[in-house]
């Protein structure tokens, strides 16, 4: 979906492709609050339009109600967030590994898009291959499919040593910790090569998981947290 703010003044000087904003959805009825949810920026048009992949499904959550209804000229809340986590666009020899489920399939995609020749990059999607959208463009990526937490515990194992690899994981917060204690306990990267993102936890609503995220403990870095934690 294509969104055109209306203050030009509001909009960013930096656009980085993968940022992230907040649209504010309209509530239940005309009397229930606006409800804020985190968006990636898919890419920025030179007019200052940007796009937002959504998935469009039967839920009851406030963007999937919108989206359900949505016409085109229709008016939506929006606060501009900030860049991505990491960018690929410099050149760099060593190898880069992104892990994602359908929530973090945008911003990779935007990643991989703007990303420099030099870049060695792999793709790690959770998802089973009949069940994910168009992928990036392949010639920028190796991606592989790979819907097993194990497996994904295994392609770590054998690729995630090579010197200097960075590993950007952006998907279900249960897994991104399982992830990242492998990559922190057991293959001993360097905190600064590991970045992770839980963009949402199974059982949780949104409101729910910005709670958590403010608790020390929502990495599992701990001195109790254990691998999977």
């Amino acid at each position: 979906m294509t969104f055109a703010p209306r203050d030009r003044a509001a909009l960013p000087a930096e656009r980085p492709h993968g940022g992230h904003c907040r649209l504010r959805f309209p509530g239940r009825d005309a009397s229930a609050p606006p409800q804020p949810r985190a968006y990636t920026y898919r890419r920025w048009h030179a007019d200052g339009r940007f796009d937002v992949d959504f998935v469009v499904h039967a839920g009851d959550g406030p963007a999937a109600r919108w989206l359900r209804q949505v016409r085109p000229g229709a008016c939506i809340g929006w606060r501009h967030g900030g860049p991505p986590k990491i960018c690929l666009a410099a050149p760099n020899p060593e190898p880069t590994i992104l892990i994602a489920d359908l929530s973090g399939l945008p911003v990779m995609a935007a990643l991989i898009e703007q990303a420099h020749p030099t870049r060695q990059v792999s793709l790690i999607l959770t998802v089973c291959p009949d069940a994910a959208p168009d992928p990036p463009p392949q010639g920028r990526a190796r991606i592989h499919h790979l819907p097993s937490p194990e497996d994904v515990e295994q392609h770590l194992l054998q690729h995630a040593t090579l010197p200097g690899t960075r590993v950007f994981a952006a998907c279900e917060a249960t897994q991104m910790r399982r992830y990242r204690r492998l990559l922190l306990d057991v293959l001993a990267l360097p905190r600064s090569q590991v970045i992770t993102s839980g963009y949402w936890k199974t059982g949780l609503t949104t409101e729910d998981v910005d709670q958590a995220k403010r608790r020390a403990d929502w990495f599992g870095d701990g001195p109790a947290s254990r691998l999977g934690g």
